[in-house]
């Protein structure tokens, strides 16, 4: 018996081969967030990061040219997470306090952010004492402040928020209060739950979003 196929329409869909490696360099990534967290930025190897991605060593090496290539990536992966943070505050803001709120989403306030917060720690102890580490740090700094300082003047410009402060000067204030209140929340995490940390940050942050509005002479 013979199939005939002849009338059989097949659709092939190839992703683009740029996808498939940002796809796969991501997941490697991503595992290697983990790898860190469990080992140290110095005891993580990449056979372990290939075991948790599904990988060989040799799939590790193919995508990136170093370990240090590969945490670079690791940390680059967090500081995405952090700017899609900011992007969705920037769509869902409708208010100071919206505002304060979406940005305490930055924290760590669950398991995969706790995690991502000790790795981020982990590189700054790094940056302080490495220059290379510490050049990529600024960079970090400069999306992530760029990002807030856009979407401040963004929202000032529509009315949602009435801050007194320049764009700029409030988004330095903003990402200082988000590391300093993450960094206590990492180290005690018990003491610090969800609702303590927006509270905390809410408490930070409105001062800075809203005018002052009592009278002149009664201002500091």
């Amino acid at each position: 018996m013979r199939l005939d196929v002849s009338s059989q329409i097949y659709i092939i869909t190839v992703m683009p081969k740029r996808v498939v490696a940002e796809d796969r360099r991501q997941s490697l990534a991503r595992a290697a967030i983990r790898v860190i967290d469990d080992a140290g930025l110095d005891g993580a190897r990449l056979r372990d990061v290939a075991a948790l991605a599904e990988a060989t060593t040799g799939a590790v090496t193919h995508w990136f040219g170093s370990k240090d290539e590969l945490l670079d990536a690791a940390m680059r992966a967090i500081v995405d997470d952090a700017i899609a943070a900011v992007d969705a505050v920037m769509c869902e803001a409708i208010d100071a306090a919206a505002l304060a709120e979406g940005t305490a989403e930055l924290l760590p306030l669950d398991a995969e952010r706790r995690q991502q917060w000790r790795v981020q720690i982990a590189f700054w102890g790094r940056a302080a004492t490495d220059p290379r580490a510490r050049a990529l740090h600024q960079g970090y700094y400069r999306d992530i402040v760029a990002r807030v300082t856009a979407l401040l003047t963004a929202l000032r410009a529509a009315g949602t928020i009435a801050a007194p402060a320049d764009p700029a000067i409030l988004a330095d204030a903003m990402v200082a209060a988000v590391d300093g209140l993450g960094t206590r929340a990492t180290l005690e995490p018990d003491a610090w739950p969800e609702a303590r940390q927006r509270a905390t940050l809410t408490a930070l942050l409105t001062p800075l979003l809203t005018p002052d509005e009592r009278p002149a002479d009664a201002q500091p």
